[in-house]
């Protein structure tokens, strides 16, 4: 919508051309009734287009270099609580945090703790990551590279990823990036990686001597005045009126994760205010420099071609807009989704928080509130545009840079490095070749299966089929340069766990679960089943009661409860398939009691199961219970044990 709204109105400038000197002067500032008039059309708007979505909550701020033109509140803050969503309503902003690991970089830059374009290994001696495309490749990546996204790194790292469980440290996030394949020759493409932003933010941590969370806070969050923002998760916990995030998960998000740098800030719509202003003014707030205007610029700037190309400076996208620079991002997941715009010649801003996720509302309602104000005053918006130099800039840096690597040329450099198909390349194909399931947040979501296509190996998921060719024994790349390992090498592809499975163990699987079914409803109907028996076998039941003993009682009482709980557990893992545990007491999400309570019951169960078998063999001594109801009750608790195990596994 802002594509057409503006280019519209700038056509129009341009047009307007030379007639514009004849123009009375325009105003400096919009009129407030005009903005008044915009507000009221986009609050209903936003309110419509909430429900029809079914956003829980919203928050825009929209500024210009020195004021608040809109900021407000919609909706709650969460549906259970009802709590109403306020300008100072803390929502997490997920990617968007990466600009503020950038603005980071570059006020460590200006005191001195980093330099941009030297090798990482100068702060990370013992740091190396893997690459089939140069050796110590960790010798040429640099900041700059990193924040940009033109390293060649993966997406995500094998541990602490968005699809990984928790229970990890930062640090144990970062160790694990080594383990990793670069996707590409260092600096030649561009490759969005939240890893790449976290080594950034882990080299700040080191360089700084403080952890990464309370370096932004001292160096951006409270110079900036952003005194609610926070990257800390106990002050997220602990602040009751924050924003919950909604998806369509069936248990809440969690507000904690371990991508800091890339996704770990928590702000609200005025503490953005402040945000958007400091870069609208290329470093400067309410008339104080912060931050030298040069390194402002750095940030704002394509460090490479690859960069050039996909239009991304560091932590920002950033495009030119019919002779005026727009600088962008946005970020979603877990519940949470957001987007942010500035133009600085323009000195105009704006960010939308939203508490749900895939928010289509996020990115339009900036575009179009920024692109009604522009049409509102052309004539006062073509003078701030013309404040922009009309020579491009000479990116001086970038001559010195690696040059763009194409798509074809990327597939056909892998390609070359593929080993021959000799016998024992034949005989590692077959031993590929199967079915394999994909793991997320530890459950088996992706079905995924690696067979021959047209003479070359491919996988084949979600619809694709993807060629794989292999560079060494158990290593096969794609043509994007994503890597898969496989037996010998390992068992698992670069951003999630896949698994090799044997489809003949289905049906033993299958029939497992059917009989530990029917044995946990035979628990639950014991009583009449055993009726049912012994009128059947005409014996007299009269003393039957009378000669169990107490211990039994429980026992069938106990399994009949424990087997209630696994028959639910089973019935929320068929319904729920993204059902996730993580070391006791606390699961990963942040629940509801009732979410909490259906969570807890396999480990409840499993406890069950433990004091039914020891139930069971002090009862032993009973001799009129029966040895067949003894084994029959052991057998009920061992199937508990293995069943609600699995689960919680």
């Amino acid at each position: 919508m802002l594509k057409r709204i503006l280019a519209l109105s700038l056509i129009t400038v341009l047009l307007y051309g030379t007639a514009c000197t004849l123009a009375p002067k325009p105003s400096s500032s919009i009129a407030s009734d005009e903005i008044t008039e915009i507000i009221a059309q986009y609050r209903q708007e936003i309110s419509h287009r909430m429900e029809q979505e079914n956003v829980p909550g919203l928050a825009i701020i929209v500024v210009d270099d020195q004021n608040i033109l809109w900021v407000e509140g919609f909706g709650y803050t969460d549906w259970n609580r009802r709590i109403p969503v306020t300008s100072d309503t803390l929502f997490s902003i997920q990617s968007m945090s990466k600009s503020f690991a950038a603005t980071a970089a570059m006020f460590a830059a200006q005191d001195g703790l980093v330099d941009l374009d030297e090798p990482i290994t100068t702060y990370l001696p013992d740091f190396h990551v893997n690459s089939i495309f140069e050796e110590h490749p960790e010798q040429k990546i640099t900041l700059r590279m990193l924040l940009s996204h033109t390293a060649g790194f993966v997406h995500e790292a094998p541990i602490g990823g968005n699809s990984d469980l928790p229970g990890h440290t930062f640090e144990e996030h970062i160790a694990s990036i080594p383990d990793t394949w670069l996707r590409f020759p260092v600096g030649t493409r561009w490759g969005y990686s939240n890893l790449g932003i976290d080594l950034a933010g882990y080299i700040l941590q080191v360089r700084s001597g403080m952890p990464f969370t309370q370096y932004v806070q001292e160096k951006v969050l409270d110079p900036l005045g952003m005194m609610r923002s926070t990257l800390d998760i106990h002050q997220v916990r602990a602040t009751p009126d924050r924003a919950i995030g909604h998806s369509p998960m069936p248990f809440r998000p969690p507000a904690e994760f371990l991508l800091i740098p890339s996704g770990g800030v928590w702000t609200t719509a005025n503490d953005m205010a402040h945000y958007l202003q400091f870069h609208i003014n290329e470093g400067a707030l309410d008339g104080k420099r912060l931050l030298y205007q040069d390194m402002a610029e750095t940030m704002y700037e394509p460090p490479n071609p690859a960069a050039l190309d996909s239009e991304y400076a560091l932590g920002i996208g950033t495009a030119d807009w019919q002779g005026t620079r727009r600088f962008q991002h946005g970020g979603g997941g877990f519940g949470f989704n957001s987007n942010m715009v500035w133009y600085p010649e323009l000195k105009l801003g704006a960010v939308v928080l939203s508490n749900a996720d895939d928010v289509g509302l996020n990115m339009q309602v900036v575009d179009d509130v920024l692109g009604s104000i522009i049409s509102t005053n052309i004539p006062l918006y073509h003078s701030r545009a013309s404040t922009l130099p009309s020579v491009e800039p000479a990116y001086s840096f970038i001559q010195d840079g690696p040059a763009l690597l194409t798509d074809t040329a990327l597939s056909d450099l892998i390609t070359s490095k593929a080993l021959p198909l000799d016998e024992a390349g034949r005989e590692r194909r077959q031993m590929y070749i199967g079915a394999y399931v994909q793991t997320r947040w530890g459950f088996p979501l992706i079905d995924s299966q690696v067979e021959e296509n047209d003479g070359m190996l491919a996988i084949r998921a979600l619809g694709q089929t993807i060629v794989l060719n292999e560079i060494q024994p158990g290593l096969l790349f794609d043509l994007q340069g994503n890597a898969y390992e496989f037996p010998p090498a390992a068992n698992t592809s670069p951003n999630y766990s896949m698994f090799k499975i044997d489809p003949r163990f289905l049906p033993l699987w299958l029939i497992f679960y059917a009989l530990c079914v029917l044995l946990f409803l035979s628990t639950l109907f014991f009583r009449p089943i055993r009726g049912i028996l012994r009128r059947i076998s005409r014996a007299d039941i009269a003393d039957i009661k009378s000669l169990q003993s107490r211990w039994l009682r429980w026992i069938r009482i106990l399994a009949g409860l424990s087997s209630l709980s696994s028959l639910i557990c089973l019935g929320i893992i068929a319904l729920i398939p993204n059902l996730m545990y993580v070391p006791w007491p606390r699961p990963y999400m942040d629940l509801l009691w009732w979410q909490f309570a259906i969570l807890s019951l396999p480990f409840v169960s499993l406890v069950l199961a433990v004091v039914i078998a020891v139930l069971d063999v002090l009862s032993m001594k009973n001799q009129h219970d029966g040895w067949a109801i003894h084994f029959y009750y052991f057998s009920v608790a061992l199937m508990l044990l293995v069943f609600d195990s699995a689960i919680i596994l």
